[in-house]
């Protein structure tokens, strides 16, 4: 993987340690899987939606992810593609309803 995902994995364990929370809490404010924590922690980014789920999670403007990945970040369609063969659900197809569900006050 990238030196940019590595720095970001970086960045986030460091986050995620300083408030004294265990990859289990932070997945559970991201509404993601420990899986998902996992890979992040190890460079490996999963797809856009949980990326943007643990940058709110942990407090982070949106867009630092962005910032942090430069040209990483970017491909055609904006996305991050999970790897081939990757078929493990993530939990962003339930994160992706619930922020699409107008009747939550996200305020």
């Amino acid at each position: 993987m990238s030196g940019n995902y590595d720095r970001l994995a970086k960045m986030i364990v460091k986050a995620r340690e300083a408030r004294g929370w265990s990859q289990s809490d932070l997945a559970s404010l991201a509404y993601v899987t420990e899986v998902v924590i996992a890979r992040v922690e190890a460079g490996n980014p999963p797809n856009a939606v949980a990326l943007k789920a643990v940058e709110q999670a942990l407090g982070w403007l949106p867009g630092i992810f962005d910032l942090v990945l430069g040209e990483d970040a970017s491909s055609e369609d904006g996305v991050v593609l999970a790897a081939e063969g990757d078929d493990e659900d993530d939990g962003s197809a339930e994160l992706r309803e619930l922020t699409v569900d107008s009747t939550i006050d996200w305020a």
